[in-house]
């Protein structure tokens, strides 16, 4: 039996509250300041508790990201992608020929799709009309949009992995593609996790109680090993 591979990290980014590189993300988190902030568009919604949300900061594309290149993806899958081109930039490997050599493949995690999409389907059960369906639709809306979309825009065709289990979604993904590579199986893996932020998620952890409630004092949440622990 051959022997377990090293595996390595080479590359890494992500498109997040906290910034879209390491050397913002590390300011970020060694300051100790959260990225939480209320949510006054989420009024509109009666019933809804929380109001508080931490949002990826604004993000520009390349021209390469451009109707054709795109039509598959909905939000969640656009950033997951941006995150990959950058990572892979980092890593040595953008254009790289071992990306379409079948050594390299994904694994990502996501509970779902882009609720845009979703609520299209919604729609259909609720309207009996197929208004506003198309035929990518479903590739935005289907949790294994992000791996999938990476896969189709650079080109892998090595494994992909779809983790899908709530909020260890993206450490699964990560966790996928290390035994990929330690067991030989693929030369190169992206890994990671993605999730879109939208009232219907926030919806789900407050008709658990889970939400933090603090929606005058974004910076004080969360704190989940505080005694005055509040939720998410």
């Amino acid at each position: 039996m051959a022997a377990d591979r090293r595996v390595v990290v080479t590359g890494a980014a992500a498109i997040s509250p906290l910034g879209h590189d390491w050397p913002t993300i590390e300011a970020h988190l060694r300051s100790c300041r959260n990225a939480v902030r209320a949510m006054p568009e989420w009024d509109v919604y009666a019933g809804l508790n929380t109001k508080l949300a931490a949002p990826a900061q604004d993000f520009e594309l390349p021209p390469n990201y451009n109707r054709k290149t795109t039509r598959s993806m909905g939000k969640v899958a656009i950033m997951s992608v941006r995150a990959t081109e950058v990572a892979l930039r980092e890593a040595g490997l953008h254009e790289h020929p071992v990306l379409r050599s079948g050594r390299t493949g994904v694994a990502y995690g996501s509970s779902s799709g882009s609720h845009e999409a979703t609520g299209e389907f919604g729609r259909m059960l609720n309207e009996f009309t197929t208004d506003g369906i198309s035929a990518t639709t479903y590739l935005k809306m289907m949790s294994h949009t992000a791996p999938v979309n990476i896969g189709v825009f650079f080109g892998l065709s090595g494994r992909v992995y779809t983790t899908s289990s709530a909020c260890t979604s993206g450490s699964q993904g990560v966790g996928a593609a290390y035994e990929a590579i330690r067991s030989g199986k693929q030369t190169v893996m992206v890994a990671g996790g993605a999730e879109q932020l939208d009232a219907t998620a926030a919806a789900v952890f407050d008709t658990l109680f889970a939400t933090s409630v603090r929606n005058d004092a974004p910076q004080t949440t969360p704190r989940p090993f505080d005694a005055g622990r509040d939720g998410l």
